[in-house]
């Protein structure tokens, strides 16, 4: 008897063996490089600049701490723009710098100080394009100028919208009398310049001619005399005064610098005539 079953043989697999994708690894290693560069790029730039900002920051406040003869723990608000300040500075200058110092004294007078300074050349050796700022001196400082603002001892002074206030008594033979005067501070040759422009005695306004052509003549030759405050003395020689406001909360004294380097050149300070 003969067996008819057939034994199937499995199809043939093709056992070819499977190459690594080496194309495709060595593709990613490239990509992992590039990545890894770019990264270390971006960190040592933001490293450069943070440390060309901290240096600028440490020069400016040496520089300007001592020009002002600032205390070396006096706090100070520096602020050198937006943008990089690398970018900028292979470009030759820094595009604003503003510095904000509380409290600096000006002789015996203390105020604020804002400054602001344009196109700083990063040479140390030619001028910035432009430098403004501000002295904000508060009502309380106001009154440490009253040597200043009169030629006479005064028992108040206020400030106004615009003038300075002022009020005293000045005495007459055997009596005294009520004096009282509004003051316009002005610049003069850079020089702070306090003028009366009304005067009241014993209750009647008078007007500067009239003061001086009446009866209280010799009171006139006291009480409205101009005076002036110098502050070239206080500043670096290259800024100076050119202007003042006044309100009711402060007197404000506006100044410009002329031709300054942002430097060793603040170290001049100006002189008072």
């Amino acid at each position: 008897m003969t067996d008819n079953t057939t034994l199937e043989l499995p199809e043939p697999v093709d056992a070819a063996p499977a190459e690594p994708p080496r194309r495709r690894r060595r593709w990613i290693g490239w990509v992992v490089a590039a990545v890894v560069l770019v990264v270390l790029l971006v960190v040592g730039y933001i490293v450069a600049e943070s440390a060309a900002r901290s240096y600028a920051t440490g020069l400016i406040r040496d520089e300007l701490g001592a020009a002002l003869s600032l205390d070396a723990d006096q706090p100070m608000a520096i602020d050198l723009g937006g943008g990089s300040l690398l970018m900028q500075a292979a470009g030759g200058s820094i595009d604003r710098v503003t510095v904000d110092v509380d409290d600096v004294a000006f002789g015996d007078v203390t105020g604020d100080l804002s400054l602001a300074a344009t196109g700083i050349p990063i040479d140390g050796e030619t001028p910035a394009d432009s430098l403004t700022g501000s002295a904000t001196i508060d009502a309380d400082n106001v009154q440490k100028l009253r040597s200043y603002i009169s030629a006479i001892d005064l028992d108040a002074i206020t400030l106004g919208d615009g003038v300075v206030d002022v009020s005293t008594t000045v005495p007459v033979l055997v009596f005294s009398l009520p004096v009282s005067a509004s003051i316009a501070p002005s610049v003069d040759n850079g020089d702070l310049l306090f003028s009366p422009v009304s005067v009241t005695v014993n209750g009647a306004e008078f007007s500067l001619a009239e003061l001086r052509e009446g009866p209280f003549g010799d009171i006139a030759d006291r009480v409205v005399a101009s005076q002036s405050f110098c502050v070239a003395e206080y500043l670096p020689a290259s800024i100076v005064l050119t202007g003042v406001d006044v309100t009711p909360e402060r007197l404000r004294l506006d100044v410009t610098g002329d031709d300054v380097v942002i430097g060793s050149q603040l170290s001049a300070m100006g002189t008072c005539d």
